[in-house]
């Protein structure tokens, strides 16, 4: 049993609903679900009750929370004799690809260090790419293509691949999957912020050339500029994973033309030990996992 899933049981029994605990944890609730089993499991007993939707705790789970919060507390008097368990990690990302990236990395530095406290926040797409703006010793979640300063230090988060997006009756409505050759005299719309054209696109666009496969292309001034222009005037566009949103009257279908956009933890300045510490575990880990993830397409 980890301390991780102490704390959940704990968050559990104080909130007495799974899925806010689930929220409050950036877990899925079945993942919720699958930690209290494996708690139950370990120490024999049931810790919850439900009745239609009421969640509620049993004798042993009344008794086992009074033992976890000793745990707990013990746990952070320890912390706070050697690494200021009130320490604050602020950590900022781009609004998109916080339903899949974000929530994993957060769920991630948790595992790996239950008490650290994190505020996180939403920024604007402009203040990410303006990297003289960032606050020293703070995390951004942001593509490669985001970071221009050479003084900027960055490790992988995740690797994304392009999709394509496009009105629900396009011709290419029915593709599973969709290939550059399919792209031949379509339309595509490029995104480009403040003039700045990423080189995602760039990748892709110059793959089409290579291959002498002919388009059209119209310029978006700014990304929230393409569906808009999508819907209202039709043609396609290239854009990675995190882009990917559900909205009425487009569809999003995997483009696989091999390229891949890696999504990176950075920071200016120092950090502390305890979140330098962090991330060379969560490398660690995120390389097992790679590794694993190949060998089993293999």
């Amino acid at each position: 049993m980890t301390l991780r899933q102490i704390e959940l049981f704990t968050l559990v029994y104080e909130l007495r609903n799974l899925t806010r605990a689930a929220e409050l944890l950036y877990m899925t609730q079945s993942a919720v679900t699958q930690n209290l089993k494996k708690v139950e499991e370990e120490l024999g007993v049931r810790l919850f009750e439900r009745s239609g939707r009421q969640l509620r705790p049993s004798q042993s789970g009344d008794s086992f929370y009074r033992h976890a919060k000793r745990i707990l507390e013990e746990y952070r008097t320890a912390l706070s004799e050697f690494s200021a368990v009130g320490e604050h990690l602020s950590f900022y990302y781009y609004a998109t690809p916080s339903s899949v990236i974000k929530d994993r990395v957060l769920s991630s530095f948790w595992k790996l260090d239950p008490f650290l406290q994190v505020d996180h926040f939403d920024c604007r797409f402009f203040e990410l790419l303006d990297n003289a703006r960032w606050t020293p010793g703070a995390l951004y979640l942001v593509p490669e293509e985001f970071i221009s300063d050479p003084e900027i230090r960055s490790v992988k988060a995740a690797e994304v691949q392009h999709y394509i997006i496009m009105r629900e009756n396009h011709r290419l409505r029915g593709r599973s999957v969709i290939y550059p050759e399919d792209l031949a005299g379509e339309t595509l719309l490029l995104r480009s912020d403040r003039g700045k054209q990423f080189p995602h696109l760039i990748a892709a666009l110059e793959q089409l050339r290579e291959k002498g496969i002919p388009y059209q292309a119209s310029i978006a001034e700014r990304a929230p500029e393409l569906i808009p222009k999508i819907l209202s005037f039709g043609g396609l566009a290239i854009v990675p994973e995190y882009l990917i949103s559900e909205v009425p009257g487009i569809l999003s279908k995997p483009y696989e033309d091999g390229i891949r956009t890696s999504v990176r933890l950075a920071y200016k300045g120092e950090l502390s030990a305890r979140v330098r510490k962090l991330l060379e575990r969560y490398q660690a880990e995120a390389a097992v996992f790679s590794a694993e993830k190949k060998a089993a397409v293999r």
